[in-house]
């Protein structure tokens, strides 16, 4: 009976990740024009790629070419979440860094995941 009931409680946050992934896909141009007229404000003057994966938890990834300082990164992240929890109507997101590297060069990415923490 448990493994029924966790086994639907996933299908429930796959379709709930899904659906929000769907949402950010289908304004992904709007949301990067978006993204890219706020770091420029805040001085952030640097690429940021934003790509929607298709499995897991994650609703979507972030990365830059450049090798941004922690604490810059970490404010770019968090501009980022602000734009794209707008789109998801509110929803808490957080940015965890994730481990990523280019070939002959150092660079920053980050996962965008709903904040369970800010759910309860």
């Amino acid at each position: 009976m448990m493994s029924t009931i966790d086994e639907q409680q996933r299908h429930s946050a796959d379709d709930t990740c899904e659906a929000r992934r769907a949402v950010i896909r289908s304004a992904l141009d709007s949301i990067g024009a978006e993204i890219g007229a706020a770091l420029r404000e805040a001085h952030l003057d640097y690429e940021v790629y934003l790509t929607i994966p298709t499995s897991r938890n994650s609703i979507a990834t972030i990365a830059t070419p450049l090798d941004p300082s922690d604490e810059d990164w970490t404010y770019a992240t968090a501009i980022i979440c602000r734009i794209i929890e707008q789109r998801l109507g509110d929803v808490k997101l957080r940015g965890r860094h994730l481990a990523c590297v280019m070939a002959r060069s150092r660079m920053g990415a980050a996962e965008l995941t709903v904040d369970v923490d800010a759910d309860q």
